[in-house]
């Protein structure tokens, strides 16, 4: 939920990395050039917040834009940032902030209600397809008033009550807009609550050009609409190439624990190629890569390169196989139980994965205190599958080596596509391991990959097969219902594999309004037995974040929600930087999280 001008020429590539020759080196001779390069994966889609679906794109959010309040990431804990903690009423329906006075947008515009009551309209309005998947959060909000007609004192109002009502209202979830920047026509000011909750307004025509304008593409790259209140201001954006980011020097929240910046520009390098990425580090051209595939991480030697330094910290990290449940072929559960018999998961972490993963079996990961442990995964046992198989009907009827069966009176193939994400070579890796052992069966799995906004289309308006992925949750408790309710498999939400259960659509329900942790734990115990009884995903494993970085940095912490880290807490060493009392390095997390 939380993470956190110099003219470029046509010299980036050579001045953006870690290596400076102008600069005097400190330890190991490197730079003291006082910037971040964080290399990622795939280029951002589209940074504006309620927009942006990928987590290079969440990631430049979190620098630029700020939600009502901040919090520890040592404890997870709510404190204050623009707004005071929450007055909560003892019903858990009323929830009322104060504004502070000196919080400002980096234009020098003051934040009041209006952009609070702005940012949150839009991500309801019921024609913005885009904020589909915070809307499940934001359903229990009723309105928002102004306290005493105060535009900086403001109340929200919830219709029932929620568990993590405080932290999807206030705590990273949605980042508060500038409403002068994004509704120049004061659109939102037309759109009623009574409306926006009903799902039909009257004046649908406000509610379809307010929602049109705001998610049409045009002002994600558009400096004078990347306005924000946060630590960093927009600098430039350069397709499949870097995102730009340089600290704001009237940036209001400086004295604001937990708001630290110390690095004076923020790069986030996009290189598509694990090995490629390794290379760079190796030669100092970036300095963070804080995810990458276990070989490579594995194979980066710090006897050979002393200058680098590896840790690894487990997260609310799960990969899993999306089984598409509408697809013909994966909608009976004993061919979903089939396939996860016919993966070695213990084979593609030893040899795939390097031995850098945990088993999964659950749908909530061991990090949570949710976890259900007792649950036993569908372990690699091709004799089973095949009679799973046989149990659904399917046969080689035409003695061709393949599976076949009839479905609505047609003979149909065992035959589809495994799609992944191009670049990301574990994946690649596994799915050819995992299709080799389905041939042995006479099932045909072909293998695809796109690129990560095309990945992110297809699984959210289920144009696939079968997709290898990668999810992540709180740091504390998970809230399921975002990806498993049957609701949330409409409208590009994130139940991209289609899963509908009528028990589990209950239980997640009655776990939202639910205060009592102990009751909690029951339905969320209950609601893990019954998905892995019908595995509507096979679960595979749970990795940790792979941090790399170059040994230029002091004040680097871990913690336990992703990225797992804090970038603009980091200080080059030489830099003279010093941290502000109170600061998070004088506040330290404990042991286990600490860099070894």
């Amino acid at each position: 939920m939380k993470i956190f001008a110099v003219l470029f020429t046509c010299f980036f590539l050579m001045s953006c990395g870690g290596k400076d020759a102008s600069s005097p080196g400190n330890e190991y001779g490197l730079s003291t050039k006082n910037q971040v390069v964080w290399w990622q994966l795939a280029d951002a889609t589209n940074i504006i917040p309620g927009l942006n679906h990928d987590v290079t794109a969440q990631y430049v959010a979190a620098f630029i834009w700020e939600p009502l309040n901040g919090t520890n990431s040592h404890t997870n804990e709510l404190v204050e940032g623009m707004a005071s903690l929450p007055e909560i009423s003892a019903d858990h329906l009323t929830y009322t902030y104060t504004l502070k006075p000196n919080a400002r947008f980096s234009d020098g515009k003051p934040i009041t209600g209006d952009d609070v009551v702005f940012t949150f309209k839009t991500t309801m309005n019921p024609f913005q397809v885009e904020t589909s998947s915070l809307k499940n959060y934001l359903n229990p909000l009723d309105s928002i008033s102004f306290v005493g007609g105060d535009k900086m004192k403001i109340a929200f109002h919830m219709k029932e009550p929620y568990f993590q009502n405080e932290y999807v209202l206030s705590g990273g979830y949605v980042k508060i807009l500038p409403k002068h920047i994004f509704d120049p026509e004061n659109l939102t000011d037309q759109m009623d609550w009574s409306e926006i909750k009903s799902g039909k307004p009257k004046n649908k025509d406000v509610f379809q050009k307010q929602a049109a304008w705001f998610a049409s593409g045009e002002h994600a790259r558009d400096p004078k609409y990347l306005v924000g209140s946060g630590a960093y201001l927009f600098e430039e954006w350069k397709t499949n190439q870097h995102i730009s980011l340089k600290l704001n020097p009237n940036y209001w929240g400086k004295e604001i624990p937990w708001s630290e910046a110390y690095p004076e520009r923020i790069i986030l390098k996009t290189i598509t190629d694990y090995n490629a990425a390794a290379t760079a580090i190796k030669a100092k051209d970036i300095d963070l890569i804080d995810n990458i595939s276990g070989p490579v991480f594995m194979s980066i030697d710090t006897m050979k390169q002393p200058y680098i330094k590896k840790d690894t910290v487990y997260y609310n990290a799960k990969s899993m196989l999306q089984w598409n449940n509408d697809h013909p072929i994966f909608s009976d559960k004993k061919v979903r139980w089939a396939m996860g018999h016919l993966i070695d998961r213990d084979l593609i972490i030893k040899e795939i994965i390097k031995g850098i993963a945990r088993p999964l079996n659950a749908a909530i990961n061991f990090t949570n205190p949710w976890h259900d442990a007792s649950l036993p995964g569908p372990k690699f046992d091709p004799a089973r599958a095949k009679a799973l198989l046989a149990e659904a009907g399917w046969t080689d009827s035409d003695g061709d080596g393949y599976l076949d069966k009839v479905i609505n009176g047609k003979k149909t193939p065992f035959e589809f596509t495994f799609m992944n994400i191009s670049g990301n070579e574990t994946m690649k890796q596994a799915t050819l391991v995992i299709s080799e052992q389905l041939k042995k069966v006479g099932i045909k799995a072909d293998i695809t990959a796109f690129e990560w906004s095309i990945f992110v289309e297809n699984t959210r308006t289920h144009k696939f097969d079968a997709a290898i992925s990668n999810t992540g949750g709180n740091a504390t408790e998970d809230d399921p219902f975002q990806q498993f309710h049957s609701s949330q498999a409409a409208n590009k939400g994130f139940n991209t594999f289609s899963f509908k259960n009528a028990e589990v659509d209950k239980l997640l329900e009655m776990n939202r309004v639910e205060f009592d942790k102990a009751k909690r734990g029951e339905y969320m115990k209950r609601f893990q037995q019954i998905v892995h009884e019908e595995q509507p995903v096979t679960f595979l494993w749970s990795t940790p974040a792979r941090m790399i970085y170059l040994k230029r940095f002091e004040n680097v912490e871990y913690f336990t929600q992703r990225p797992c880290l804090n970038v603009p807490f980091w200080i080059v060493k030489g830099s003279g930087i010093t941290p502000k009392a109170g600061a998070p390095s004088t506040v330290m997390a404990p042991a286990a999280m600490q860099p070894s």
